[in-house]
């Protein structure tokens, strides 16, 4: 044995002699080493994998941040239709990459509806825009040669009064979709309020040579969260646009029932309908169809009735009503206010 080897010795009496039993510590050092050794190199091993395992999961990422830059580096520069790529874990990134994808796709939908509102605008517009400054004209003449221009001048107030009406709606319903109104929103029942448009609107359907009913379910309350005066405007606005483009004989019925959790608020006629194919465009704000460009009107009668079903957390739907079209307002129902 080495001489600077440790030992550990036990020392007694055995048979009146004195007895001493020692043996190596070299061993027991030698596995300390070993140990040690491996608890080193253990150590080394998990931090190097550690840290490749951080610098690989960093580069990832820093890629899919980078992913995040590039998209809105894109959208900056005009490409509205540049999307985060999603890798479908569902992880934390993913689900803020999928909330911002959302945005985007509402903000390019916005901007395309600005540009299809001012190609609307441009040639909705021209027609009575050009068809005034021609009265006008026709009047400066006309005053000019000392001659009458009253009628010139209550044409021209006239298409004033329609280019005016045009643009109030415009920007009424630009702040309707800006939620300025929620601040006025109550539980109300939207029984009352079809009722009420019934009431008003009858007389006027009969003096059209048209029939208008209402149908309710006796002794219901059907109460959703919403402002009163816009869902009266709402329905007046489908009743209108019935009367309007519906021929003499027309029945118009408004009606609501309740579906699960859900509100619908019908109105339906057996006028001349929608074509299916356009039912979708007509939400677009001034879209008129071919056959009601000859009719009053400036085509924005629909697109303030979906402005104030999105602001009431509602969907519109167009149906085929066989003949005819059925609109369906399905609006969250709430519990009946205490008391």
């Amino acid at each position: 044995m080495p001489p600077d080897t440790m030992y550990r010795a036990y020392t007694g009496e055995v048979g009146g002699n004195s007895l001493t039993v020692a043996f190596s510590l070299a061993e027991t050092d030698e596995l300390e080493t070993i140990v040690l050794m491996s608890f080193g190199w253990g150590t080394l091993f998990i931090t190097g994998l550690a840290i490749a395992g951080g610098a690989l999961l960093a580069s990832r990422v820093q890629r899919r941040l980078d992913g995040i830059a590039a998209t809105m580096i894109d959208v900056s520069h005009g490409r509205l239709d540049a999307r985060i790529p999603l890798i479908g874990n569902s992880d934390d990134i993913d689900a803020v990459s999928a909330q911002v994808n959302a945005a985007l796709d509402r903000l390019s939908a916005l901007v395309e509806g600005m540009r299809e509102v001012s190609a609307n605008i441009a040639h909705d517009l021209k027609t009575p825009l050009n068809r005034l400054q021609m009265i006008l004209e026709q009047a400066a003449d006309k005053t000019a040669a000392g001659e009458e221009v009253a009628a010139e001048l209550s044409d021209a107030r006239a298409e004033s009064r329609q280019i005016n009406e045009t643009f109030d709606a415009l920007l009424r319903i630009a702040q309707i979709e800006a939620g300025a109104r929620k601040a006025r929103f109550v539980d109300l029942d939207v029984g009352s309020v079809v009722d009420t448009i019934g009431e008003v609107y009858a007389d006027v359907a009969e003096d059209d040579g048209k029939s208008l009913s209402t149908k309710l379910v006796p002794d219901t309350k059907w109460y959703i969260h919403g402002d009163r005066d816009l869902l009266m405007q709402m329905l007046a606005n489908l009743v209108e646009n019935a009367l309007r483009h519906g021929p003499p004989g027309t029945s118009i019925e408004l009606a609501v029932t309740g579906q699960d959790d859900r509100i619908l608020v019908h109105v339906s006629d057996n006028g001349p309908g929608i074509p299916a194919e356009e039912r979708e465009k007509v939400f677009q704000r001034l879209y008129r169809l071919d056959s009601s460009r000859t009719t009053p009107g400036s085509g924005l009668g629909l697109s303030l009735v979906k402005a104030v079903a999105d602001l009431h957390g509602a969907t519109i739907t167009l149906e085929d009503n066989n003949p005819g079209l059925a609109v369906v307002a399905s609006f969250p129902a709430v519990r009946p206010p205490a008391g």
